[in-house]
């Protein structure tokens, strides 16, 4: 991850309005607003959200924000314009990079930020991130950062009051439309997905849950992350400790299950985990 402090030279060039992250993996941009910015010193786009009360945007908008202050696509010369600029392809983060987030619609622009800068506010903002697991039809485990577990339904889901926010102050036909995919996706067990750094939960390309909405949205569980971690870490064995567990070989290990006297939990290219219990 990548993050950049937003600031406007019009108003303090120290001063962060909101903060730009960039997840390289994902081509992903996910912007958080301060809470000290009010609509009027909000960048444009970003205002609209702060008058709503709506303090991050989620990967549709924030892209929408970073592609207006770029060269577009359809930009005549765009080759050229590529090549000036030692670039071999159209790359939305190293344009933005390249001017500094700066455009000619107001007076904002970039700062790179290291981690071990990031300010308070945006450190807490990554800290109550989360990130999911989905049990089987209507339920779906939410893991947050700060240790809160969540077992949440799709009528808890579906009653949370963000859904017209995160469709965008959505009219009730599209609220009912965004059910329906709910709907649809626990059919073909696709599409729900942790949105990059774990910033919410993405329905369908447009229609999002963030993660401060999904705070207390389910019902809490009474066992905290770390719990689950510490039971991962007693239970899981890979094939060589399972090996050597049973006074075996690896081959063997790989003969039991390739013959289904063994299920491995988790397989991967060259390995199995499995739960030690079930050895």
């Amino acid at each position: 991850m990548r993050a950049y402090a937003i600031r406007d030279a019009s108003i303090d060039q120290s001063r962060d309005l909101a903060w730009l992250l960039y997840y390289e993996r994902d081509d992903t941009f996910h912007i958080e607003i301060s809470d000290n910015v009010d609509e009027w010193d909000a960048p444009l786009i970003l205002s609209s959200f702060v008058k709503r009360g709506v303090r991050a945007l989620d990967p549709y908008w924030s892209r929408v924000w970073v592609e207006q202050r770029i060269v577009p696509r359809d930009r005549q010369n765009l080759g050229m314009i590529l090549k000036e600029n030692g670039l071999k392809e159209y790359d939305v983060h190293r344009l933005l990079i390249l001017a500094d987030g700066r455009c000619a619609q107001d007076e904002c622009f970039i700062v790179p930020l290291k981690t071990a800068s990031f300010p308070q506010e945006l450190c807490r903002r990554l800290a109550g991130t989360l990130s999911c697991i989905v049990l089987g039809p209507d339920r779906t485990l939410l893991f947050f950062r700060d240790g809160l577990v969540e077992s949440i339904s799709d009528t808890e889901l579906q009653e949370l009051p963000a859904w017209e926010n995160t469709a965008y102050n959505a009219v009730d036909s599209d609220r009912e439309r965004l059910i329906k995919r709910l709907s649809l996706y626990r059919e073909r067990l696709a599409d729900l997905t942790m949105q990059p750094g774990g910033h919410g939960i993405t329905i369908s390309d447009d229609s999002h849950i963030p993660v401060d909405v999904l705070r207390n949205g389910g019902t809490p569980l009474p066992v905290a992350a770390a719990d689950f971690k510490a039971y991962l870490q007693q239970e899981l064995i890979d094939t060589a400790g399972a090996a050597e567990l049973m006074g075996c070989t690896r081959q063997n290990i790989q003969d039991l299950v390739r013959r289904g006297r063994m299920r491995p939990v988790i397989t991967l290219r060259n390995n199995f985990l499995f739960l030690r219990s079930e050895l």
